[in-house]
């Protein structure tokens, strides 16, 4: 069995979400990527440990998002062609995640809008 490119943009923004999401759920009490991107307002921000417990949630709760949408990329080429516009969904919706982190937390998230925007152009031009 050989993999369109399409398939294969797919698959490669699901295994991102998933490295998202473990980096967001692990270590438990203080998942790395929260730890990058506190790292980068050291001297703005003094947290105490009840605000680090808060924000760790809060990143988990990002992980489970993660989980969701790679598990949703994985089902959708489980299911083939029948799945174009969850696809089409799925991966605007990153996109869309993708520049709000640019612009909210960090501009590397930059990077994650345009992996998304290339498998996008990569599953509509496979389409047509």
């Amino acid at each position: 069995m050989s993999l369109t490119y399409a398939q294969m943009a797919v698959g490669l923004i699901g295994l991102l979400h998933l490295v998202f999401m473990i980096g967001e759920l692990l270590p438990w009490n203080a998942p790395k990527i929260m730890k990058v991107v506190l790292g980068k307002w050291p001297g703005q921000l003094a947290l105490s440990e009840n605000d680090r417990h808060l924000v760790a949630t809060i990143v988990h709760n990002a992980g489970v998002y993660n989980g969701i949408v790679a598990a949703g990329l994985f089902a959708t080429l489980w299911v083939g062609p029948a799945a174009y516009v969850v696809q089409v969904t799925l991966l605007a919706g990153g996109i869309v995640a993708g520049l709000f982190g640019a612009a909210t937390l960090s501009k590397a998230t930059i990077l994650q809008a345009a992996a998304g925007a290339i498998a996008l152009g990569v599953v509509i031009f496979a389409q047509a």
